[in-house]
C-alpha cells in the first residue's frame, strides 16, 4: 500500500534558477526563523494576572524568572537615607564677626556717649548710623550710654568671653533657641551687677549666629552613598510570589510588577531576547551551511527539506509542551529531537545531523523553561541518533537505532537524576521518565521509518537506503530486464561492478554509479533483439535494414529507457545517468556502413550521433565509460591484460577528443585513476584459466 502511495506521489520541483536563488534562499531562512519564534514564544513569556490590591489569588504563582522586588528595596535604601544625618561646614568667620561687632558697638558708644555737644536723640541715632545692624532697642541702648566710661572695658571683656564660651560648642540653626538658656548660665558667674549683666546678655545674644552653615549636597552625596550600599532585595526564580486562596497585597503586587507578570506591564525584554535567540539559532544553520560549502546551503530544494524537518520538529515538541501543565512532568524526554537528526543524517550527511542536534537541543530547552538536564537529555539523543543511522544500509538499521537511542536515554536520564540538587523524589516521577525516554527513542525511529519515504519522493533525494533498495535484483524494473533482455542484463551488472570500483578511486558516489548502471540500459527491453548482447542465433536483424533505420532503433533505447524509468518513478538522479550514458557520441558501425551503401555522397556523420545531452556528472561519465569499455573488452577473441589496457586507453582518447567529458567535472589525473581500476576489474573477470582434463574413463 504504501509503495503504491509513494508510486503516485508528486515530487516537488524548483526550476534550475530558483535552486540557486539567493533571495529565495533568504526568504527560507526567514520563514523558519518566524515561525519558530512565533511557535515558541508563548512557552517562553510567563502567563500574566490582572489582578489589583485587595483580590483573591486563583492559583499559586511562582517566580520565572529572578528580579529585584523593588518596593522592599526602596524601603531599606529609604531608611538608609534617613539615618544619615545632615552635614555642615564649620565657618570661622562667625565668631570672628561676633568680637568685631561687640568691639565696634563698644567703641561707638564710648565716642558718642562722651561728646557732651550731642542730645541722647542725637547720640542715639549717630549711635544706630554707625552700627545698622544694631539689635538693641532704644531703652537697652540708652541704658548702655548710661555706663560710665570705665565700666565699658568690663562689658567688653565679659561680652567677649561669653562669645568665645558659647563657640567652644558647634551652634546650628537647631541650637540657636537653646542660647538663651546658655547665656543665662554663663552670666551667673559673672561678676557684673545684675543690670549690667542683662545689658551684656542683650548686647550679645543677638551676635550669636550659627557657625555650623548646612551643606545640601554633601548631605545628598553621603545619603546616596548609604542607600547605594544597601543590596537589592532579590525574587529568586522558583520563589512562591502568592498562594492559591491568598488577598493580593501591595507587596504582592510590585513583586508581580517587577515580573512584569501584570497585564499592564508586558515585558518586552523578554521578547526581544527571545528574537535574539532565534535569530542566533537560524544565524548558526545559515553560516554552517554557507561557509562549510554543504549541499544544503547551496540548493534551495533541499534547504526547503531541512526547513521541513526543522518545523515536523519543533510542532511535536511544542504539541508536547502543551501536556506538561496536564501532569506530564517529564513529558519532554519525548521531544523527537532523534528523529530529526537521523533524517538529516541519512537525507543530507552526519556532520549537518550533528550541528543540528545541539539547534533541536535549544528548541527543547525553549519549549520547556529551558531546563539544563531536559536540554542536555536532547542533544546526547539527537548526537546518539546521527551516529547510530551513519552507515544505515537498511531500514532496520533505524529501528535498531531506536532501541539504541532508548538504552542511551536511560542511561542519561538516570545520570541526570542522580547528579540532581534534590535529596529526594517520588518512585513514580522517576519511573516516568524514564518510559519517556524508552518511548522518545523507539517513537522517533518508527516515525523516521514512516516519514522517510515521503520526504525521499518528494524532493527527489537518494539515500543509500533507497539506493540499495533499488538495487535488488527483486526489482519489478530489473527482473523484467533479466527475463526480456538476459544479454543487457549481465551486461549492465558488469558495467555495475566497474563502475562501482572506478567511482571509490575518484570520490564519486559508488552506490549512484552501480544502481544507475543497472538501469542504464532498459530501455533495450522494448527491442532486444536489435542489440547484439541478446542476440542468441547469428542472425542478426540490422543485416536486412537501412543503416539510418538501424541508428533511429539503437539511439531510441536512450528515451524508451527514460520513459520506463519514469513509469517505475526512478530517482532523477539515476534518469540522467541513463539519459548521458552515450552523451553524443557516433555510432561508428552504421555511420560506416551507411558510407559503404552512399552514392549521392549525403551521409553526414552528426546524422548518427546520439541526442545526448553530455555527461554532466562524475557519475554519468564513470557509467559512459564503463559502458564502452565493457562492451569493446567482450568483443575481444583473447582479452589478455595488454589488450584491455589498449582498449581502455583508445576509448578514453576517442571520448576527451570527442568533447564528450567536457561538462562533467573529471579530470585527467581521475581517468588515470579510473583507467587503473578498470583494467584492475577486467582482468579479475577474464584472466586465463587452465584446460580441465577429461576424467579417465572406467574399466
Amino acid at each position: 500500500m504504501r509503495s503504491n502511495l509513494l508510486k503516485h506521489l508528486r515530487q516537488i520541483t524548483l526550476s534550475p534558477e530558483l535552486r540557486k536563488s539567493r533571495s529565495l534562499r533568504a526568504t527560507i531562512y526567514v520563514v523558519i526563523t518566524a515561525l519558530l519564534y512565533l511557535l515558541f514564544l508563548g512557552n517562553v513569556l510567563p502567563e500574566r494576572y490582572d489582578y489589583e490590591v485587595g483580590a483573591i489569588a486563583e492559583k499559586s504563582i511562582k517566580a520565572p524568572t529572578d528580579a529585584v522586588d523593588t518596593l522592599a528595596t526602596n524601603r531599606l535604601r529609604e531608611n538608609a537615607r534617613k539615618n544619615v544625618p545632615r552635614q555642615f561646614n564649620k565657618d570661622t568667620e562667625v565668631e570672628e564677626r561676633a568680637y568685631a561687632d561687640v568691639n565696634k558697638l563698644l567703641e561707638t558708644v564710648r565716642r558718642f556717649g562722651a561728646d557732651p555737644a550731642l542730645s541722647a536723640e542725637d547720640k542715639l541715632a549717630s549711635i544706630k548710623r554707625e552700627v545698622p545692624n544694631l539689635a538693641l532697642s532704644d531703652e537697652q541702648l540708652k541704658k548702655l550710654l548710661a555706663v560710665p566710661v570705665d565700666t565699658l572695658p568690663l562689658l567688653r571683656n565679659e561680652a567677649t568671653r561669653l562669645i568665645q564660651q558659647v563657640y567652644v560648642e558647634e551652634i546650628t540653626d537647631a541650637t540657636i533657641p537653646a542660647i538663651d538658656t546658655k547665656l543665662d548660665a554663663m552670666l551667673g558667674f559673672s561678676a557684673l551687677d545684675r543690670d549690667s549683666r542683662l545689658l551684656v546678655k542683650e548686647m550679645v545674644k543677638p551676635l550669636i549666629r550659627p557657625n555650623m552653615i548646612y551643606d545640601y549636597e554633601q548631605t545628598e552625596k553621603k545619603r546616596n552613598e548609604e542607600a547605594a550600599a544597601i543590596p537589592a532585595v532579590q525574587i529568586n526564580k522558583g520563589e512562591i510570589i502568592v498562594k492559591q486562596g491568598e488577598r493580593i497585597d501591595e507587596d504582592t503586587l510590585s513583586k508581580l510588577k517587577d515580573l512584569k507578570l501584570t497585564a499592564q506591564d508586558p515585558n518586552y525584554r523578554m521578547y526581544v531576547g527571545f528574537a535574539a535567540l532565534i535569530t542566533f539559532w537560524s544565524l548558526v544553520l545559515c553560516l554552517y551551511l554557507e561557509l562549510t560549502g554543504s549541499k544544503v546551503g547551496s540548493n534551495n530544494l533541499l534547504l526547503l527539506c531541512l526547513g521541513i524537518i526543522i518545523i515536523i520538529v519543533a510542532l511535536s515538541t511544542k504539541t508536547l509542551s502543551l501536556a506538561e501543565p496536564l501532569g506530564f512532568a517529564n513529558i519532554g524526554y519525548l521531544a523527537p529531537v532523534a528523529m530529526g537528526t537521523m533524517l538529516i543524517a541519512i537525507l543530507f550527511d552526519t556532520q549537518l545531523g550533528i550541528v543540528m542536534a545541539f539547534l533541536f537541543a535549544l528548541l527543547t530547552g525553549a519549549a520547556f523553561d529551558f531546563k539544563f538536564d531536559l536540554i542536555f537529555i536532547s542533544f546526547i539523543s539527537g548526537l546518539t541518533g546521527v551516529f547510530a543511522v551513519s552507515q544505515v544500509k537498511s531500514r532496520l538499521v533505524i529501528m535498531r537505532a531506536g532501541f539504541i537511542i532508548a538504552g542511551v536515554n536511560l542511561l542519561t536520564i538516570a545520570a541526570m537524576q542522580a547528579l540532581s540538587s534534590s535529596t529526594g523524589g517520588e518512585l513514580s516521577s522517576y519511573l516516568q521518565s524514564f518510559l519517556f525516554g524508552i518511548i522518545g527513542g523507539v517513537f522517533s525511529a518508527v516515525v523516521t521509518i514512516g516519514v522517510l519515504p515521503f520526504l525521499e519522493s518528494s524532493f527527489g533525494i537518494l539515500t543509500p537506503i533507497s539506493l540499495l533498495e533499488l538495487s535488488n535484483p527483486n526489482h519489478p524494473l530489473l527482473k523484467k530486464l533479466l527475463m526480456e533482455a538476459p544479454g543487457t542484463y549481465h551486461h549492465s551488472l558488469i558495467v555495475g561492478n566497474l563502475a562501482e570500483a572506478a567511482a571509490e578511486t575518484v570520490e564519486a558516489d559508488p552506490l549512484i554509479c552501480r544502481v544507475g548502471a543497472f538501469f542504464h540500459d532498459v530501455g533495450k527491453m522494448k527491442r532486444p533483439m536489435f542489440f547484439i548482447e541478446n542476440q542468441m542465433s547469428k542472425e542478426n536483424p540490422h543485416d536486412k535494414i537501412a543503416p539510418s533505420l538501424s541508428h533511429l532503433i539503437i539511439t531510441s533505447h536512450v528515451r524508451d529507457g527514460l520513459e520506463m524509468q519514469e513509469e517505475y518513478r526512478l530517482p532523477k538522479a539515476i534518469r540522467d545517468i541513463c539519459e548521458q550514458h552515450h552523451g553524443t557520441t557516433i555510432l561508428w558501425y552504421f555511420y560506416n556502413k551507411a558510407l559503404e551503401q552512399d552514392k549521392s555522397n549525403s551521409v553526414k556523420v552528426d546524422d548518427f550521433r546520439y541526442a545526448g545531452p553530455k555527461p554532466q556528472t562524475k557519475e554519468a561519465a564513470i557509467v559512459m565509460l564503463c559502458d564502452a569499455v565493457e562492451a569493446a573488452v567482450r568483443a575481444m577473441n583473447r582479452p589478455t591484460p595488454n589488450r584491455i589496457e589498449s582498449v581502455i586507453q583508445k576509448i578514453f582518447k576517442d571520448r576527451l577528443n570527442d568533447g564528450q567529458l567536457d561538462e562533467c567535472d573529471l579530470t585527467f589525473k581521475d581517468l588515470d585513476k579510473i583507467a587503473e581500476a578498470f583494467l584492475r576489474t577486467l582482468n579479475g573477470i577474464y584472466h586465463a584459466r587452465i584446460e580441465y582434463p577429461e576424467p579417465p574413463k572406467a574399466n
